[in-house]
């Protein structure tokens, strides 16, 4: 189980960090000052909605296999 735990780890610290990429990608475009190009913030919105829900069911079964080793 730890294994398992490990790697749920590894792949949490990934989707944080697309996650974090993603977000100062917006930030860095809205902070630009120039003219929002919609079709690309409508792509980088759906990749971060993406791996937010990649994390919350990562972060689900990381607690899941907490309370069972409780």
């Amino acid at each position: 189980m730890e294994e398992r735990e490990e790697m749920l780890l590894q792949q949490l610290e990934a989707e944080g960090r697309q996650i974090a990429r993603c977000r100062k990608t917006l930030s860095d475009i809205i902070d630009s000052g120039r003219r929002i190009n919609c079709p690309k913030l409508v792509i980088i919105c759906k990749s971060l909605n993406e791996h937010i829900g990649v994390f919350d069911k990562i972060n689900d079964e990381l607690s899941r296999i907490e309370a069972i080793g409780m």
